[in-house]
């Protein structure tokens, strides 16, 4: 059975938060990931790349297990 995985932006956006990175431009800053890319990851629209989760992860210091909690939780909510 194939189990649909999406990005948990809510707890994405708690660590943000807590990092004072509350704004898009300046994440893209800290991170070097495009605004729009950004914008549509934390919106979930959009599933982040290897590349950009390892971004995000390094700039945010998100620890491994909570990134596999981030990234890889099964799709349980219907947003």
């Amino acid at each position: 059975m194939n189990m649909k995985r999406k990005t948990d932006t809510i707890m994405l956006k708690k660590i943000l938060v807590e990092h004072k990175l509350d704004k898009i431009n300046e994440l893209s800053k800290a991170t070097g990931i495009n605004r729009t890319t950004l914008g549509a990851i934390l919106s979930g629209k959009s599933q982040p790349s290897a590349e950009i989760m390892y971004k995000l992860i390094k700039a945010l210091e998100i620890a491994p297990s909570e990134a596999g909690e981030i990234f890889f939780n099964p799709n349980l909510r219907n947003t």
